[in-house]
């Protein structure tokens, strides 16, 4: 793989604080008994865009990095499992302690047979995960505008005919949205240098966010006129729909544009991403039932709505601290596991190996 372009990570890091005030905004029900929606928020609607854009963008980036990926690709897979098996014991210790101690509404049911609240995102990457190296060997043996137009297909087969609701978000809409999002970064790795390095494209890129962010608080002006919202009605606030797609793009072909060395620093942040977006939700819950809903807000006052933002901030501080707390156990856990993983594989290929072979003498020496 090229040099790491360490901006990605910091990127990812701040697009966790995004992913983390969306989710708060979805607690109207125990902070504000259902009073108000998403887009009844002003902050909601100026930063909607980029409150959504972090699950395509985490897609493009890995799709994107996967293309010069020189390394071994299973090694990488069995890792992220390893990773991903020592979070879900850890949820599952954590829901135990939230529950007993302080009475917290988490499902420990959902926790054993699922992972967190949001693991969806997890399962539905490691379908894709699983066949990255023959999604680059396709979009690497195929001419680059047949693909871009499969890809295209897959996209707006997802948006108009495969509907995903946020009760059943993991399904084959979710997979199918990020397969087509997980190659459009793969084709932008593979072909797409020429228009990355355009000045053009660049500044298209930029006009088209600010565009797009300005049409939403036009949307919103509006809406005291009309009735409605149509940004609610174009899904402005559907991460894998057509508009915050075209914004995510966008915005990843901005990110491009800044390259920054790996230190150790970055390093750091890029380990507590993962454990943010994970584990978020337990310290979301958490202060909304013990504090949030405790503090005397006025449930029917649009005002303390917008509060939420804040909120959501909060608990990206605190998750940050959590995430800080059990990095580093959890990464010397996982090295030993994978490295005692690949010990046994070894062993047994060639176990295996020296069997057969002594088989086959054998049988010539008869």
């Amino acid at each position: 793989m090229k040099n790491r372009n360490a901006a990605l990570d910091i990127v990812k890091f701040f697009l966790s604080l995004f992913v983390v005030i969306y989710h708060q905004y979805n607690a109207e029900g125990m902070l504000f008994n259902d009073n108000f929606g998403q887009f009844d928020s002003w902050l909601f609607n100026i930063f909607v865009l980029f409150l959504v854009c972090p699950v395509p963008l985490f897609i493009l980036i890995s799709g994107y990095l996967s293309s010069f990926s020189k390394k071994d690709k299973l090694n990488s897979f069995f890792k992220l499992g390893i990773d991903i098996l020592l979070y879900w014991v850890l949820a599952i210790a954590v829901t135990i302690i939230l529950i007993s101690s302080a009475d917290i509404k988490i499902s420990l049911n959902r926790t054993l047979t699922f992972g967190g609240r949001d693991w969806w995102y997890v399962w539905a990457f490691l379908i894709i995960k699983s066949i990255s190296p023959i999604l680059i060997n396709g979009i690497k043996k195929t001419d680059k505008f047949i693909s871009l137009t499969a890809i295209i297909f897959l996209v707006f087969m997802r948006i108009f005919f495969i509907q995903t609701t946020l009760s059943e978000l993991f399904n084959g809409g979710s997979i199918l949205a990020f397969l087509a999002i997980y190659l459009i970064g793969i084709w932008i790795g593979v072909h797409g240098k020429e228009i990355l390095n355009s000045k053009r494209n660049y500044l298209c890129s930029i006009a088209i966010c600010l565009s797009l962010m300005l049409i939403g608080i036009i949307f919103k002006s509006f809406s005291y006129i009309l009735g409605f919202n149509l940004s609610k009605i174009l899904s402005f606030g559907t991460p894998t729909h057509l508009i915050p797609l075209i914004f995510s793009i966008c915005l990843f072909n901005i990110i491009l544009k800044f390259n920054l060395k790996e230190t150790k620093m970055t390093k750091l942040i890029a380990s507590i991403t993962f454990p943010i977006y994970l584990f978020h939700f337990f310290f979301e819950i958490t202060l909304n039932q013990l504090i949030w809903s405790k503090v005397g807000i006025d449930k029917s006052n649009i005002g303390m709505y917008e509060l939420n933002f804040f909120f959501g901030i909060i608990t990206w501080l605190t998750t940050i601290s959590f995430s800080l707390l059990i990095i580093i156990p959890q990464s010397f856990i996982s090295k030993w596991l994978n490295i005692a993983l690949w010990s046994t594989i070894n062993l047994t290929i060639k176990k295996w190996s020296y069997i057969g072979e002594k088989k086959y003498k054998e049988k010539r020496e008869q």
